[in-house]
């Protein structure tokens, strides 16, 4: 697997695509165009463009989407735009468009891989947190929400980072699987993520729906305990629509491709919370509880 330092810095990455806070704007044209997973055609974005970023934090005009540089605080209702800092420089290692070095480049341990999914993890976390529409719920609905949801945003968040790449390292059985008796169980486990893997990569999932997927992810009603219940709803059904409205936009002659999506989410549970945890998180995290990293994590 890719060291952490060959990955880069992921506080540098941009999404194409964001979620309305409260808005019911559902303009097509307010939403940057998304990468091409396929690293195939061109769009808006410079030639190299950098891998989605999960922070939302200005709200700007359809006009200013494209350079995602200019706030305008005005324009109140209109979808959040992607802004972010300027990467730090790093060297590009290009193949098959991937921003991945050849295999040569780094040591093959395990260590990488855990690291790596730690990192992946703060990212799922930091876009909750800078999303507007999550921020203005009651703070313990958020941090329910978080914990009912983050194995679900993890993997959403490991399939588009690693996307076009086929194998995906982190869904490798050999990177994961050593001797011991709980093996066969994570090496099952393991080839379950990569079938959900191959599936997002097959229906060439962009970043926009990316975006939209871990709204309807991680706004659920039915979670237990919420103070707002009902606000929640509101918003899952928001980002319902606007990856539909998207979906159509992006894909007028599929008209199956939202349902298609929607369908998609489920898989997401395939591989249980807690041996996600077990596979990617234990030799990290150790006995620590996975609520109290969340929540180290939500208020840094």
């Amino acid at each position: 697997p890719p060291t952490v330092a060959a990955l880069g810095s992921m506080s540098g990455m941009q999404f194409p695509g964001a979620l309305v806070s409260l808005s019911n704007n559902l303009s097509t044209g307010a939403v940057s165009p998304p990468r091409n997973s396929s690293g195939a055609g061109s769009n808006n974005n410079t030639e190299n463009e950098e891998p989605p970023h999960p922070s939302y934090s200005q709200v700007s005009s359809p006009q200013q989407n494209n350079s995602g540089n200019e706030n305008d605080d005005d324009d109140e209702d209109d979808p959040i735009d992607v802004t972010a800092e300027e990467p730090p420089s790093r060297p590009e290692y290009r193949n098959n468009n991937s921003v991945f070095p050849p295999e040569h480049f780094y040591p093959q341990v395990q260590e990488t891989v855990y690291e790596t999914a730690a990192r992946l993890l703060f990212m799922a976390v930091k876009w909750a947190k800078n999303l507007p529409s999550f921020a203005l719920l009651p703070f313990r609905d958020q941090v329910i929400l978080l914990e009912e949801c983050w194995a679900e945003l993890f993997i959403l968040n490991a399939v588009q980072w690693c996307l076009p790449l086929d194998p995906n390292p982190l869904f490798c059985v050999a990177n994961h699987v050593v001797s011991g008796s709980n093996s066969r169980h994570i090496a099952v486990d393991v080839r379950i993520l990569n079938d959900i893997y191959q599936r997002y990569r097959t229906v060439a999932v962009d970043a926009a729906e990316f975006a939209y997927l871990k709204a309807i992810v991680i706004f659920r009603a039915e979670t237990r305990g919420l103070k707002d219940p009902l606000q929640v709803e509101n918003l899952q059904d928001q980002a319902q629509v606007m990856l539909c409205s998207h979906a159509r936009t992006r894909s007028p002659n599929q008209g199956t491709r939202f349902g298609r999506l929607l369908l998609m989410i489920p898989l997401l549970k395939n591989v249980p919370t807690h041996r996600v945890e077990h596979i990617f998180f234990q030799k990290t995290i150790g006995n620590t509880p996975m609520e109290k990293v969340l929540c180290d994590m939500y208020k840094n």
